[in-house]
């Protein structure tokens, strides 16, 4: 995971599926070569989806390509927290999602403010920001094509870091804003 992310630019597109049964997201660098895979390690079937209103707790695996274990992301509804974990289950860092869902905080394992995520009105476009102040990348939701974007819920987000210094962790999470956005605004689940 040392340079997984250490990339200028970024994109996070969900593959596109008429009936998902488990969320994917797929990390592009900026040579449009994959990265790392977020898949969802519990599938959820449609009597579960009748059955319960909202799922409280998502999990995810993200590998490599290959599929060597790298982070776990879990998302608490509840909670509106979101853990980002080592390949061995150690905590590493938190998304704190704000009632609005138009601000994300970026926390460390210790619960100490990293980064803020803010973004606008339609939850389009997030700059995020170092606890110190000083933007140090943006969050955009793209344009997924006519047929997703129609008949799916998947989307598409890029990513991008303007240069300033950045620690890993707070790179990290920045990653892993588009992956809660999503989870948060849009899957339908």
């Amino acid at each position: 995971m040392d340079n997984l992310f250490d990339c200028q630019r970024l994109r996070v597109q969900q593959p596109g599926k008429l009936l998902p049964d488990r969320a994917t997201y797929q990390i592009f660098d900026d040579q449009r070569q994959l990265i790392a895979v977020a898949t969802e390690t519990q599938g959820h079937g449609r009597l579960k989806l009748l059955r319960e209103s909202m799922i409280d707790i998502r999990a995810f695996a993200i590998t490599t390509p290959d599929g060597l274990p790298v982070l776990s992301l879990v998302k608490q509804a509840t909670t509106w927290n979101t853990d980002i974990q080592g390949p061995g289950g150690e905590l590493i860092g938190r998304i704190r999602t704000e009632g609005t869902r138009r601000h994300y905080t970026l926390l460390d394992d210790q619960g100490q403010t990293v980064g803020q995520a803010v973004g606008d009105f339609g939850l389009k476009r997030f700059a995020v920001a170092a606890a110190e102040g000083g933007t140090f990348a943006r969050v955009l939701k793209t344009w997924a094509g006519l047929r997703k974007e129609m008949l799916t819920s998947s989307d598409h987000y890029k990513v991008e870091f303007n240069g300033t210094p950045v620690s890993r962790l707070a790179r990290t999470l920045t990653v892993m804003i588009p992956i809660v956005l999503d989870l948060t605004s849009y899957e339908p689940l």
